[in-house]
């Protein structure tokens, strides 16, 4: 039987737990705390300061209501746009399941007036696996959807758990069958057989609280640490046998958030990561900026010196002096184009956060955090990674391992790109051209290391 619902629990029949947990024999959980958003049917990206529809859903309301794709949203739900296209946008996909949604586009030279009723996202559907969604509440007023997805087995006890850190792009972290990142959460919990935590950013899903590009990493931090807290009384987890998997650029917040719960007397079984060092962010992002510029096809190696130069010097303004963008831009010429070709920082965010959560990424030691952790720790390292450098990874083995000996474990997989996807070269890695997807290596990999620990 597979269950993955919310639903009002009147049974008899129905066990109450400490910190908010309902159980039921039905293994479903009560959460009328946050409303489900709706599925849209389309998403957006802002281009040229408009915001345009970048997709839409064949079969989808949105697709049915006449929406298509390249259209201008110039307002929404009987009001203008936000002052702000970042706010709009986090709005728009926040909008409440079963409310009406009016919307005047541009299509060329006409406007438009389309409106339509969204259906509520549907609840995730994993094979042979029960999900359980509630929410947690941070002394911040922020409230943050969870999913706690254990086998389906029949069992209520306790059990070894995941809890996982996601990586630096927003969106919900639902499953999602056709997301390899997302299979590899559920494929995961299924070899290990162990329940696996979520917690969605404020920013995404049901969850209420900043937007992605007013998230800064420090609250990202917190919201993890509170939710740990709660999450580790979960009626269905053992909360002495907890392993936190941090992915790509949640690889830094996972040693962070381990440093902070072992300090405060909270259990961690251990520690695994793939896709983000140990290095400063500083040196994370310049190797970022070396990647792109030895990488692309219209390299020219001759400028490389020079333009890393001027590359250091920005991200030493912006990074290690907290100085906004355009404040730099305006020191100099050389200033002012390498703003204007920072790898992934727009107008207004930097890979879609905010300058903030970068500036206070920088001031992270996250290696002293590897020293505190005194848990066994798997690394991951893909050859072909596309951002991040294999040194990064290994010093966070070689020196857990001189301070604490055969307590870390190093794994490199041959060929493969950030994603976990196979490339015959770097040159079509970088180009994320032909790539074949071994998510499963990666799942053996980190499901064969927890269970060892066990």
């Amino acid at each position: 039987m597979r269950t993955s619902i919310i639903i009002k629990l009147t049974l008899p029949i129905c066990l109450y737990f400490a910190f908010g947990f309902n159980l039921c024999q039905s293994k479903s959980y009560s959460d009328q705390s946050l409303k489900r958003t709706a599925n849209l049917g389309f998403s957006t990206k802002i281009e040229q300061n408009k915001l345009i529809v970048s997709k839409v859903v064949e079969n989808s309301a949105a697709s049915h209501a006449g929406l298509l794709k390249g259209d201008n949203i110039r307002s929404f739900g009987l009001r203008p746009l936000a002052d702000s296209l970042l706010v709009a946008q986090s709005q728009l996909n926040k909008w409440q399941a079963g409310k009406t949604l009016s919307i005047k586009l541009q299509r060329k030279e006409n406007i438009i007036d389309l409106s339509y009723t969204p259906p509520a996202k549907e609840l995730e559907n994993i094979e042979g696996v029960n999900s359980y969604y509630s929410s947690v509440t941070t002394s911040q007023g922020h409230q943050l959807r969870t999913i706690v997805s254990v086998p389906d087995d029949g069992k209520t006890k306790k059990r070894p758990a995941l809890f996982f850190v996601q990586w630096v792009s927003c969106g919900s972290i639902e499953y999602n069958p056709k997301s390899p990142s997302r299979k590899i959460l559920a494929d995961l919990l299924k070899l290990t057989n162990r329940a696996l935590i979520r917690v969605e950013r404020s920013s995404d899903g049901d969850s209420i609280g900043p937007a992605c590009h007013e998230l800064d990493y420090d609250t990202e931090l917190d919201h993890y640490y509170q939710a740990f807290l709660k999450l580790a009384n979960h009626p269905q987890v053992d909360p002495a046998q907890i392993v936190i998997y941090g992915s790509s650029l949640g690889s830094t917040l996972a040693p962070l958030l381990a440093e902070k719960l072992l300090a405060d007397g909270i259990q961690v079984q251990g520690i695994m990561i793939q896709g983000g060092g140990g290095l400063t962010h500083t040196e994370r992002m310049l190797a970022f900026e070396r990647i792109y510029l030895e990488r692309r096809p219209e390299v020219d190696p001759e400028t490389i010196h020079q333009q890393m130069n001027d590359r250091i010097q920005f991200q030493v303004e912006y990074l290690i002096k907290s100085r906004h963008p355009d404040a730099i831009a305006k020191d100099s010429d050389a200033m002012r184009k390498v703003r204007n070709n920072i790898l992934g920082m727009d107008q207004f965010t930097h890979y879609g956060r905010p300058y903030a959560w970068h500036q206070q990424a920088a001031k992270q030691n996250v290696l002293k955090a590897w020293h505190k952790i005194s848990r066994p720790v798997l690394v991951v390292f893909n050859q072909f990674d596309q951002f991040e450098t294999r040194h990064g990874h290994q010093i966070i083995a070689h020196m857990v391992n001189r301070w604490r000996p055969n307590t870390a474990k190093y794994v490199e997989q041959s060929k493969v790109g950030h994603g976990n996807y196979r490339y015959e070269n770097i040159e079509q890695a970088y180009k994320f051209e032909n790539g074949n997807n071994v998510t499963q290596e990666l799942v053996k990999i980190l499901a064969d290391w927890t269970n060892s620990i066990q």
